[in-house]
């Protein structure tokens, strides 16, 4: 946010300028003069105030940025400037007075009890409370919750201020807000909730802070907060995920438990925590602490995908080749890799496309992930057909019908989701003679899609 760093030139300034000048700098006697220079006797001093700005910030932006109580007061109440009035991006006096001038108190409080929107949204979508929260503002944050902002706002990339401030690891603004009963579980486009911000960004004050509150461990399929924590390396976490019911038994997209992430990245600590409560591994004949140790330093590495120099756009190129060619174990890497050039905003196209590579290789359990997570971003007709089947090369049945009735009812003309589920129904029919009038019944809304 461009705050003012210095007082505008006043001397050889335009009367615009000295005015502006006279605003940051709390010249109140010259901005009074600039103001009704510029008015010119029409007795329109607001209109003429409001009319000089500087990327839309007028006087009282730049006052309430450099905490001029005197000016913000001559400026609402002699002049009457609008108190919200917005800058091109949006902000308001209030917002400026927030991050601009340190959250005074007074000009905060001052701002708000003459009429200033607490829940005022920027063009991103931030309100002064996402702000507040981004600094660690406790004050700021207190004061706007007691004057009705509302606590779970949503920005435009779904962001509440409880996700921004474990962003920031401002753990004493995410107290008030979950004292404040704010959400914790609310999921972002990226599939992070608040306590997965929290892990990556290796504060355990916050970690355990949303634990406290009740935050969810059990993440969406393939991705948790325990594996997350593994790969992140923060072994402080384990235990306290562990004791909120996280599971050592759930498996990331490419069939890695915590306990092998933590072997790979962590410490042996952590392969010690996890040891305890981890299912034996078949393929690792040695279960032991150094034999898993062992075993995972043997293997070879995780694909190293962040060390690519390769461009999103290049990636998806190579991948789209490599899928017309046939070579699908090549195309699957090639999106792989795309998507973790910019691990924060997944594309739910390339994460499909990724999915028909892994169904195309026969791994249905990995196309199974990369369908539930194209629903939760975008639960489009592809996105069903996916999930469909994926479910029929796991052979199950049941569940395939369930995605392909959803695609069907997405649109209905999709010929390709009405094949798959004529072949979920018949093999559902077959799986289940004895239940198949039962099944017939169930599946009544399916028939009238089909017939």
């Amino acid at each position: 946010m461009a705050c003012p760093s210095h007082e505008f030139a006043y001397a050889d300034g335009t009367p615009e300028l000295q005015l502006l000048g006279a605003a940051t700098s709390g010249d109140l006697a010259l901005l009074e003069q600039m103001a009704r220079q510029l008015d010119g006797g029409r007795g329109r001093l607001a209109e003429a105030v409001e009319a000089v700005t500087d990327h839309g910030a007028g006087a009282l932006h730049l006052a309430a940025a450099s905490s001029r109580a005197e000016v913000c007061e001559f400026l609402v109440e002699d002049v009457r400037v609008k108190v919200d009035a917005v800058d091109t991006a949006g902000r308001t006096p209030l917002v400026w007075a927030i991050t601009c001038g340190g959250g005074h108190m007074d000009i905060v409080r001052y701002l708000l009890d003459q009429g200033a929107n607490p829940e005022n949204v920027d063009i991103k979508g931030f309100t002064p409370l996402h702000e507040a929260a981004k600094i660690g503002h406790c004050e700021v944050v207190k004061l706007l919750l007691s004057r009705g902002a509302y606590v779970d706002p949503f920005s435009t990339y779904h962001a509440t201020p409880l996700h921004v401030a474990a962003e920031q690891k401002q753990d004493g603004a995410m107290k008030i807000l979950l004292d404040h009963h704010a959400d914790c579980n609310r999921i972002l486009k990226n599939l992070c909730s608040p306590l997965m911000i929290a892990i990556n960004r290796h504060s355990m004050k916050c970690v355990n802070l949303l634990l406290e509150a009740g935050a969810d461990v059990k993440g969406i399929r393939g991705l948790t907060p325990l594996l997350v924590a593994a790969m992140n390396g923060l072994t402080d976490a384990f235990k306290p995920l562990l004791d909120a019911g996280a599971d050592p038994n759930v498996r990331n997209e490419y069939g890695h438990l915590p306990i092998q992430l933590a072997a790979y990245v962590g410490t042996r600590e952590g392969v010690e925590i996890l040891f305890e409560v981890t299912s034996p591994i078949p393929a690792i004949h040695d279960w032991s602490i150094d034999g898993i140790i062992s075993y995972v330093k043997a293997e070879p590495q995780l694909e190293d995908l962040a060390l690519s120099k390769m461009s999103r756009a290049e990636l998806k190129e190579e991948g789209l080749k490599a899928l017309y060619e046939g070579d699908f174990n090549a195309a699957r890497k090639f999106y792989t890799m795309a998507m973790f050039v910019d691990p924060e905003n997944i594309d739910p196209a390339l994460l499909g496309t990724r999915g028909l590579c892994r169904l195309l290789l026969g791994n249905g359990e990995g196309a199974l992930n990369d369908a539930h997570l194209c629903r939760a971003l975008k639960s489009d007709a592809d996105s069903c057909w996916l999930q469909g089947y994926s479910h029929l090369q796991l052979k199950e049945y049941e569940k395939a019908c369930d995605a392909f009735l959803d695609g069907l009812k997405l649109k209905p003309s999709f010929v390709g989701i009405e094949k798959g589920l004529r072949q979920a129904l018949s093999l559902l029919k077959d799986s289940h003679a004895d239940k198949k009038n039962g099944i017939e019944g169930r599946y009544r809304e399916a028939r009238l899609f089909l017939w």
